[in-house]
């Protein structure tokens, strides 16, 4: 991916090309100036932790009021403050808006047509008990990929629910497997918001970033979970098989597909009401084929797109079309025209099939993702202002010159601010945007870093995260019992996932 120049100011206090005080890192010495931007950047990061935990500022603000604090205590000139915040916005958004939107249509899609939940029954149902956990992470991995972790929750509940029943262990138990592999594509593999969000800032491949994902994602994910799912299983045995609530107290029915005719949309002028509204019949729902074409269609499009100079003559008309393809928007776009051929005819309610209902449904999926939209825009903002005022560059210097690997430094500073805060995009906003400097410095490839952030950002979901909740509230378990599971399955991926990605540092050389 291709990253914005950074433009070097040659005099400190004064303001050459746009760009204040944005001095290259000095890694022999540290000046007093770049004690105070180090001082800065940490102070911005405890303003968002008061701002978030304590006042309960929404993140977007908390992270926009954060940004122009830190550009005016570093000194910036007043004029310059909200155009470098401008600045980054328009850079963040111009790589993820698009993404995220067709990304939120794929799993509309995928959800309305039946497609994830007959994905999740092929597995189920061609496993058996002993491969029953293998398949709750296949199944966590591959549907987490393009929704969000709450969708992909919410969209495979009923399954765990089932695979509880079946093996009459309690759905905590039995969905661990399932929650580490959402868990883990959430916090590494592009297109999610964080893991975009962090490619973007390092400037790495994206078809890269997905590969390696992969590789350190699994076997922290199978750590985290079947084998993590076991030691639990077997310590529950031990303790007489009490304490966790079974699948017959668990009455969870995902939310149906709203018709156009029962839930009004801005477009419902347009769409048919009276006779013409009468019911049809229900299609046959998506196949596990079928939706397993459109979840690995857009992951393939991007590896050609990465692999492209490697499978044809650079600067051919094939390599041309190759990085085209392979490009995340347009690979995005051809999986949702996919998509919406393939998945659109199933879709499950028994009106207005055609092209108003696929239409409704468009819109309607970009409602979720509003809310992460606007926070990775303020973000965005913040790390401009990081790179602006040279507090981002001032901190990657102090940090390489006390030798502490770049890559535990990711993960570390994303650990610490998950801690905080409790979201995981927050957690990569922010060490990507102080450690985006360091992407081009250390010679540390820069898909390693989003991987070592991403895993750094899992980490200890506790009480300050709105997912420990969501987890706490399907599964009917009380705060200690989340805590002994969700919180303990969410440390392990992270530790397990660092340790994977510096075996693949070393292995790579």
């Amino acid at each position: 991916m291709e990253g914005l120049p950074v433009v070097v100011n040659e005099c400190a206090g004064t303001c050459a090309g746009g760009v204040w005080n944005n001095l290259p890192v000095n890694l022999a010495s540290s000046s007093q100036h770049e004690w105070f931007l180090v001082a800065c950047a940490a102070g911005t990061v405890v303003a968002l932790l008061l701002m978030i935990a304590r006042v309960r500022l929404h993140p977007a603000l908390a992270l926009m009021l954060a940004a122009l604090g830190l550009g005016v205590a570093a000194g910036m000139p007043l004029t310059k403050v909200p155009v470098a915040f401008t600045a980054g916005v328009a850079a963040m958004m111009g790589h993820i808006a698009i993404v995220l939107g067709l990304g939120a249509i794929l799993g509309r899609l995928l959800a309305a047509s039946g497609g994830a939940g007959a994905l999740g029954e092929f597995l189920i149902q061609n496993c058996g008990p002993r491969g029953l956990p293998w398949a709750m992470l296949i199944l966590g991995i591959v549907v987490g990929m393009p929704v969000f972790f709450e969708v992909g929750l919410v969209l495979l509940m009923p399954i765990v629910v089932e695979a509880a029943r079946r093996t009459g262990k309690p759905p905590i138990l039995a969905g661990i497997p399932l929650l580490a592999g959402l868990s883990i594509v959430h916090g590494t593999l592009p297109p999610h918001p964080a893991a975009m969000l962090a490619a973007t800032e390092y400037h790495a491949d994206l078809g890269r970033t997905i590969l390696l994902g992969l590789a350190a994602g699994l076997p922290a994910a199978a750590v985290a979970g079947p084998v993590l799912g076991w030691w639990m299983i077997r310590r529950w045995e031990r303790r007489g098989r009490a304490g966790f609530p079974y699948a017959d107290a668990i009455e969870f029915v995902p939310p149906p597909v709203v018709s156009a005719e029962d839930a009004p949309h801005a477009d419902a002028e347009v769409l048919p009401r009276g006779p013409a509204a009468a019911a049809e019949p229900v299609p046959r729902p998506a196949g596990p084929v079928m939706a397993a074409i459109a979840v690995l269609l857009p992951i393939a499009l991007i590896c050609l797109g990465s692999w492209a100079d490697s499978l044809a003559a650079p600067g051919g008309v094939a390599n041309q079309i190759l990085h085209f393809v392979g490009d995340a928007n347009i690979s995005l776009l051809i999986a949702v025209l996919a998509a919406l051929l393939m998945l659109g005819p199933r879709i499950q309610t028994g009106r207005h099939h055609g092209r108003e209902l696929l239409r409704q449904l468009a819109a309607e999926s970009f409602e979720p993702i509003a809310n992460v939209l606007v926070i990775l825009a303020a973000a965005g903002g913040l790390s401009g202002v990081l790179r602006e005022s040279g507090a981002a560059q001032a901190t990657v210097g102090l940090a390489l010159g006390a030798h502490m690997p770049p890559l535990v430094l990711a993960w570390t500073l994303a650990a610490v601010v998950r801690i905080s805060m409790g979201s995981a995009t927050v957690a990569m906003a922010v060490a990507a945007g102080v450690l985006a400097p360091m992407a081009g410095q250390v010679g540390v490839r820069p898909e390693l870093l989003v991987l070592a952030t991403g895993t750094g950002s899992l980490i200890c979901s506790h009480v300050n995260d709105p997912g420990f909740w969501m987890v706490q509230s399907f599964f009917k378990l009380d705060l200690k019992k989340t805590l002994s599971t969700w919180t303990v399955m969410e440390t392990v991926v992270s530790i397990a996932g660092l340790g994977t990605v510096l075996a693949l540092a070393a292995v790579m050389g």
